[in-house]
């Protein structure tokens, strides 16, 4: 299995689960995706510089859309 591969997100099951939580918390599920996908790109390195950057952008996005 790759290493920047989110199991749930890598099945029919677990995408279905996360966008209805997605939906119910009011969050667009390619939004999660970015979130997340921020937390992949960091994994297996020391020091996770730029990570809470990426958050923070990603955030802030997110705020704008609403």
């Amino acid at each position: 299995m790759p290493r920047n591969v989110v199991v749930l997100l890598d099945n029919k099951d677990g995408r279905s689960m996360i966008k209805a939580a997605c939906k119910e918390s009011g969050l667009l599920f390619a939004e999660f995706e970015e979130l997340v996908q921020a937390e992949v790109e960091q994994t297996g390195k020391q020091r996770r510089a730029g990570l809470w950057d990426s958050f923070d952008d990603i955030l802030d996005r997110i705020q704008v859309d609403e």
